[in-house]
């Protein structure tokens, strides 16, 4: 995994767009929540929403930390090596991170995401 295979991933997940937040993230962000970034700085690097019960357990492998900047507060990690996750582990962290987000949207946007038309 590269910056580029994980943006092509990240843009294939409906109503994802990409965007520059907080002066140096790029962010993927779903209706302009955002679920995966990376500081413009150190592309080699990916950071994104873990699911509760997971975040404890993807903190313990080598090339994962919990996100710096308080983000582990709120169940984000850092993966600082992008070979320490398969493609297919970074496919489903990534798709369950959109899920998470998505799950806070309202039920009208959901809907939207969940029309035919984006799927």
């Amino acid at each position: 995994m590269d910056i580029e295979k994980l943006r092509d991933l990240c843009l294939s997940l409906p109503g994802t767009s990409e965007g520059i937040k907080y002066g140096d993230q790029l962010c993927f962000m779903v209706l302009g929540k955002v679920f995966c970034s990376s500081n413009l700085k150190n592309l080699d690097r990916a950071n994104f929403k873990a699911a509760d019960e997971e975040f404890e357990e993807l903190c313990e492998r080598p090339g994962v930390i919990a996100a710096p900047y308080g983000g582990a507060k709120f169940k984000w990690v850092q993966v600082t090596d992008f070979d320490c996750l398969t493609d297919k582990e970074w496919a489903q962290y990534l798709r369950k991170a959109y899920d998470l987000v998505k799950a806070k949207l309202t039920k009208k946007e959901q809907a939207i995401l969940d029309s035919p038309q984006n799927q």
